[in-house]
């Protein structure tokens, strides 16, 4: 099996969480196909955590906002593709 990897990650769509409240991140891996989908998630600036349930391509990611104000999260693949 040849090797596949990431071209990009799309369909993230903002959210809007209320301190202390999760909701859940997600996002999709294109090639459809690509050999190593799992999403890493990251916060880039502002209050907040990532909490992940689950691993591998079965895993789900949940943001909580532990302050006011804007949090950017970035989503990256282990091959480097990474949309903010």
């Amino acid at each position: 099996m040849s090797f596949i990897s990431v071209t990009n990650i799309t369909n993230f769509q903002p959210l809007q969480a209320i301190v202390g409240q999760e909701v859940e991140i997600t996002a999709a891996v294109q090639p459809s196909n690509a050999t190593n989908r799992n999403i890493v998630w990251s916060i880039v600036s502002g209050s907040g955590t990532i909490r992940q349930q689950g691993t591998g391509a079965n895993a789900r990611f949940f943001l909580t906002a532990t302050g006011t104000g804007t949090i950017n999260v970035r989503a990256t693949i282990a091959n480097g593709v990474a949309q903010p």
